[in-house]
């Protein structure tokens, strides 16, 4: 598959609601051609606008920016949108309530399209076509699952619709939407294939996990709808946990090498496609790379300048190497030394100073770079506003070493893994009140033992129903840290009102200055409908309270 994604045409959608979309670098034919019935002549035609449908299900930057609407992320320069939308600047007319609208229902539209006009293909073979229908029908319900976390209500459709019947939208509400994803997810789940089923020319196809997977999201984001959300959570998760012969063989990838642990190395294109990953988004290199880290890592490695960094709320959440937070008693935290004998995840997600920052030259040689923010002849200096780090950290996570000249990356981006299913299977195990040392055993201390922890942080711990609660959750942001997650288990957990209505610091040798002030209001548990929608398509109001 990711041959085929990847040197197949892809297109962007055509007209979605109410916006032309323009194509993307790798079009090699106008939108409309596959609108018109005329291009429906063959299954490889058929699967050109799969592909396009792939493409457009998730981007390179996507994670990073959801996580910077979340407490883990600080986005900085140029007056971002996410900064506005966490200080509660934000309004109607914010220009990432649009691209986000616009971008979901290009994708939408893409799916509706294949399923209106696969039928005209001439003598398609039977499997095939529903094994693409699945995809696409997975591909959309992914789209509408994101609409409606944004969003909530709105326009929901599973046809193609015309530019006139677009300007008559009306906004179909959640709790009809997300019953209808359920159902689509689980008539394709007998229909996609296993991974053990697939050749590697398939890598990177939806699978009946990743189907799974999903499925198991939209109940846990969505308590208020499902009393037993838990209950369909854990059953889903123990499926791909005990059933893999079924869904596909999975588990916690536990390759290291020289310079890079396990963990590290799960987010390598060397390693991708590992037995961790359920779906993840391609990337290859000379043909679709991406160069997000020359706004991401240290100017002295040679990035431009540093458009987001992670918080210090983020670096605090991690544990000591012996399991207790750094405010606990007999942590062994060092407030000298705030960074050693931690959680070695901190150091495998953040760049902090005075740790290491790993990388390979141009020549192929191993370097190794001491980060330094406070060092007055140091590139990454601290200052307020200034083009080097705003927060004192730097994203690390996802950097290849392998990367090419000025940090052209064509690793995957992992949207779906196996640590989520079992971090996922914990969390509804213990709301059932199910969550033991058997349950630990497979989930919890199989994490931290890749990660590095000591024996004594692996160990079964016997904690009040809260103090399993906190570890659980916090085992969830530690683990799945800037991978784009956070922000949405900050809602479905209901505690934006605890964690970002905040200042946000800068790191502790840099001074702990005060570099924003987040606020989070009833009004922030959803978008605004964009403004322009709302002017060409009035029955779309009334818009989001508090907009």
């Amino acid at each position: 598959m990711k041959n085929i994604i990847r040197y197949t045409a892809a297109f962007l959608s055509g007209a979605s609601l109410l916006a032309l979309a323009a194509c993307n670098s790798l079009d090699q034919a106008p939108t409309n051609k596959f609108t018109d019935d005329t291009f429906w002549s063959s299954a490889d035609r058929a699967q050109s606008v799969v592909n396009m449908a792939y493409n457009q299900m998730y981007s390179h930057t996507k994670f990073l920016d959801d996580e910077a609407l979340s407490d883990n992320i600080f986005e900085q320069r140029g007056g971002p949108d996410t900064r506005a939308i966490r200080n509660g600047t934000a309004t109607a007319s914010t220009g990432l309530f649009e691209s986000e609208w616009k971008w979901i229902y290009q994708g939408i539209k893409t799916c509706n399209v294949f399923m209106d006009k696969v039928d005209l293909v001439p003598d398609m073979d039977a499997d095939t076509k529903a094994d693409m229908v699945a995809q696409i029908k997975f591909i959309r319900a992914y789209l509408y699952f994101r609409a409606v976390n944004f969003y909530g209500a709105v326009p929901f459709f599973m046809s193609d619709i015309t530019l006139d019947q677009s300007k008559e939208s009306v906004r179909t509400p959640k709790t009809e939407i997300i019953p209808q994803l359920v159902s689509e997810l689980e008539s394709i789940i007998p229909v996609l294939s296993s991974r053990d089923d697939l050749s590697a020319a398939d890598n990177g196809k939806i699978t009946k996990a990743a189907a799974m997977v999903l499925l198991a999201r939209i109940y846990m984001y969505n308590p208020d709808m499902y009393a037993d959300w838990a209950k369909k959570v854990a059953d889903i998760c123990d499926d791909l946990i005990h059933n893999q012969a079924e869904y596909g063989t999975y588990s916690l990838f536990t390759t290291s090498d020289e310079h890079c642990s396990a963990y590290e190395n799960l987010f390598m294109a060397a390693y991708e496609y590992n037995s961790e990953v359920i779906l993840d988004y391609s990337a290859m290199e000379t043909i679709k790379q991406w160069t997000t880290f020359n706004n991401l890592a240290p100017m002295a490695v040679g990035s431009a300048l540093i458009q987001r960094a992670p918080t210090r709320e983020l670096v605090d959440d991690y544990l000591m190497a012996n399991g207790k937070k750094i405010d606990e008693n007999g942590s062994g935290y060092n407030e000298s030394d705030p960074y050693s004998n931690r959680d070695p995840r901190l150091l495998y997600t953040v760049g902090c100073h005075g740790k290491v920052w790993k990388d390979v030259n141009n020549s192929g040689a191993y370097t190794e770079y001491t980060v330094d923010v406070t060092g007055s002849e140091s590139k990454d200096k601290f200052s307020v506003g200034s083009n080097s780090t705003p927060t004192g950290f730097f994203v690390r996570k996802y950097y290849d070493m392998g990367h090419g000249q000025e940090f052209k990356q064509w690793n995957n981006i992992i949207m779906m893994r196996y640590a989520d299913v079992l971090l996922m299977y914990a969390e509804a195990k213990h709301v059932l009140g199910e969550f033991g040392e058997n349950e630990w055993n497979e989930t919890i201390k199989p994490i931290r033992e890749r990660a590095g922890l000591n024996a004594e942080a692996c160990a079964y711990p016997s904690l009040s129903t809260d103090a399993m609660t906190d570890l659980i959750r916090r085992e969830r942001r530690c683990e799945l840290a800037l991978e784009g997650l956070r922000y949405y288990d900050i809602l479905r957990w209901n505690i934006g009102s605890d964690v970002l209505n905040c200042n946000v610091y800068s790191s502790y040798e840099t001074g702990s200055i005060v570099l924003d002030t987040r606020v989070f209001t009833d009004r922030d548990k959803l978008w605004s409908v964009p403004q322009s929608q709302l002017e060409l398509v009035p029955t779309l109001l009334p818009n989001n309270p508090g907009y």
